[in-house]
């Protein structure tokens, strides 16, 4: 099994070493200078600077949103039509599917009633509120029957590129596993050249999407020039709050997918903690699921000793295909509702478990890649999109820890469902002469 890997643009040395921090600083600036400008008298022209950087701020929002549905649709296309295999491999498939989703379900569900209590004692006044309303650009949201039934009516579109272009993200979702799955049943030539086409189309956009990311710090800065020019310094103690939050969610997942593999696994503290470690290091230091991929591998060989046929199918195919901890999308979708003053109930926390178990596989393997998946998301909920450059901007602190827990969940997972494969539901050691699996 071999690990796909993603496209990359030639970035200057200096932005791909130093992004994250470049993008941290553009926050704390943005802010900062909005803030001094906040204080400038109305003679000297502040409004026009605003102005000018609002613009700049907005083009980069459109710029994200451009890529969404050129880069989700192939994505799920390509998953779908290129998973033909054996039986035996097939049934393998099935069970990491049930077991990787039923996980996301049971986060998702458990995100969406946790995110008020978690978000209890954030107290933002609402004068702040109503600023940040202010700074957010007005946008056309769709609209129509807005009953159970007509929901059901427009889950299948009648014209897939109206629905493209209207951004009914849903509708799109489901002509595209019905394309895929329609592609897995034709002939062999044309399956492949389907799964090309589409692996083809996404890297572009993938490509794309990085060298929009890659001047995230322009964009953020002016986004946060604007917020701040219009709300002032408040806005700092909420961005800490969730950073708290969200570290705090990711450490107890983590020990939670420790204690399934000493559960289920029968592995010992030390070995699970010994296997894991290498890979979570390199996932801290990258923010990438996929670049601690051989790390993961040689942990579960060497140290878990789990089946190759179980490690070498299941964490490429994991990490390829899900993020267990964009399950926690409820969290951040109710963050930014309370940032903004816009009520979040039950009916909007359903919708977005709804969305983050669809979403799931479709979310890029790039560092920020779940923000950009997000967007939809928050147009069919009404939240700002303005909103996710706060998320991007803090997303060099949380997206480590949550690769980290996508990791661990990865790992767990392989274990639990070696412990099921194996008679008797005993981890052991294979031969001293199996082949060791490379990437």
């Amino acid at each position: 099994m071999t690990a796909a890997k993603s496209p990359a643009i030639n970035q200057p040395r200096f932005l791909s070493r130093h992004l994250p921090i470049l993008t941290i600083g553009s926050l704390v600036v943005g802010l900062t200078v909005g803030a001094l400008i906040r204080q400038m008298p109305a003679s000297s022209g502040p409004a026009a600077i605003v102005d000018v950087f609002d613009v700049i701020g907005t083009m980069w929002v459109n710029a994200i949103r451009m890529t969404v549905i050129l880069l989700i649709v192939p994505l799920l296309i390509a998953s779908i039509a290129g998973a033909k295999s054996g039986r035996d491999a097939g049934r393998l498939g099935l069970s990491t599917f049930r077991a990787f989703m039923l996980l996301i379900i049971i986060l998702a569900v458990i995100s969406a009633f946790a995110a008020p209590l978690l978000f209890s004692g954030l107290h933002i006044d609402s004068a702040t509120t109503a600023a940040l309303r202010a700074s957010v650009a007005d946008t056309v949201l769709p609209t129509g029957d807005a009953s159970i039934g007509g929901w059901f009516k427009a889950l299948i579109p009648t014209n897939p590129i109206k629905a493209a272009a209207d951004g009914t993200m849903l509708s799109i979702i489901v002509f595209a596993v019905a394309f895929g799955f329609a592609a897995l049943a034709a002939p062999d030539d044309v399956r492949q050249r389907v799964v090309t086409f589409s692996h083809t189309l996404s890297s572009i956009m993938l490509i794309i999407v990085q060298a929009v990311l890659l001047v995230a710090p322009i964009g953020i800065f002016a986004l946060t020039l604007v917020v701040g020019a219009r709300v002032g310094g408040t806005v700092f103690t909420a961005m800490g709050y969730f950073i708290g939050v969200a570290c705090t969610v990711y450490a107890i997942f983590v020990t939670a997918m420790f204690a399934l593999v000493l559960a289920r696994g029968r592995l010992s503290a030390g070995t699970i903690v010994k296997g894991v470690a290498p890979a979570m290091l390199v996932a801290a230091g990258t923010a990438s699921s996929l670049s601690a991929l051989p790390a993961m591998i040689e942990g579960a060989r060497d140290t878990w000793h789990l089946p190759e046929k179980i490690y070498g199918f299941v964490l490429p195919f994991a990490v390829s295909t899900f993020k267990p901890t964009s399950a926690f999308w409820p969290i951040s979708m109710f963050f930014v509702a309370t940032l903004y003053g816009i009520p979040f109930g039950l009916a909007q926390l359903l919708i977005a478990v709804v969305y983050t178990i669809i979403f799931n596989a479709t979310v890029p393997a790039i560092p920020g890649g779940g923000i950009i998946a997000l967007s939809p998301v928050y147009v069919a909920l009404g939240l700002p999109l303005e909103g996710l450059a706060i998320l991007l901007a803090i997303n060099p602190i949380t997206d480590r820890f949550s690769t980290i827990g996508n990791v661990a969940a990865d790992m767990a997972l392989t274990a639990t469902l070696a412990t099921r494969k194996q008679t008797g539901g005993a981890l052991r050691r294979p031969p001293p002469h199996s082949p060791a699996r490379t990437l």
